[in-house]
């Protein structure tokens, strides 16, 4: 009786888990409307947008969805997260001092803090939160945040460009919901400041929370427009991900976010 009370209960553990699986990812065919929003602007890539209450997912391009790629700045996100959560920034007003080297963007050469740093994607000052970070403590919250393949690389200032630390853009959607859930063990006070440095647009209908991240080399590769907006109705959750051929593409990241948003009467 025993044994067989441990077989119904492993039968039942895995029709959960089913259960749990299928609630958690229902994409199926591809949307038309982001099918021909990517054409019109002449990219490559997928995109994925799904409500809060998960009753509507829309996909594109499953192949790439499920591709794992370097995360480049999006990785701001959870770097933000650990930087907060080790003590090495007490929050986002805290300054750490521009080195006096120049930079390709005017924006980055000056002092800076958490946000200010995020906004402007500054490469510098999340290389040196990485040195005081350290490769042990990066290892122990990437397992915590289940980001992506977990991998550090060999430089700890730059596996996240590298293309050593590789996250597919479902893995993408399923860290920000858990993220805006709270379903990570971090203080509230992260979740706080995570929310005020990723708040980009604020208008009366919506608030938008994102951030970019283009992993190129003379400007062709792919590139990020991750996130989620908070309309008086729902919350949604999208990245995208688009191939970049040339500068002149990095707008598209958000454009056809936005073009997409638009069409199915979310914003």
């Amino acid at each position: 009786m025993k044994q067989e009370a441990k077989i119904i209960l492993i039968i039942i553990l895995l029709i959960f888990q089913a259960l749990y699986a299928n609630a958690e990812v229902k994409f199926s065919a591809e949307d038309s409307d982001i099918a021909k929003i990517m054409k019109a602007n002449k990219i490559e890539g997928t995109m994925l947008l799904v409500s809060a209450n998960n009753k509507e997912q829309h996909i594109f391009n499953h192949k790439r969805a499920n591709a794992r790629l370097s995360p480049a700045s999006t990785f701001k996100i959870p770097n933000s997260v650990i930087a907060l959560e080790t003590g090495v920034l007490k929050n986002q007003y805290q300054i750490i001092k521009w080195d006096g080297e120049k930079r390709f963007l005017d924006v980055w050469n000056k002092d800076q803090n958490l946000k200010s740093a995020f906004k402007a994607s500054c490469v510098w000052f999340y290389q040196e939160l990485a040195l005081r970070i350290g490769k042990d403590n990066y290892k122990k919250y990437l397992r915590l945040l289940d980001y992506g393949n977990q991998n550090t690389g060999k430089d700890i200032t730059n596996f996240w460009l590298s293309h050593e630390l590789l996250i597919t853009p479902i893995e993408q959607l399923q860290f920000l919901q858990k993220l805006h859930h709270q379903q990570f063990k971090i203080s509230p006070k992260t979740y706080e400041i995570l929310k005020d440095i990723m708040l980009e647009e604020e208008t009366e209908s919506y608030k938008l929370y994102s951030k970019t991240g283009a992993a190129t080399k003379d400007w062709v590769g792919h590139g990020w427009y991750v996130g989620y907006i908070v309309t008086k109705d729902q919350t949604w959750y999208f990245v995208t991900n688009i191939m970049i051929n040339s500068m002149d593409d990095l707008p598209k990241r958000k454009n056809v976010t936005m073009q997409v948003l638009k069409k199915k009467k979310i914003i």
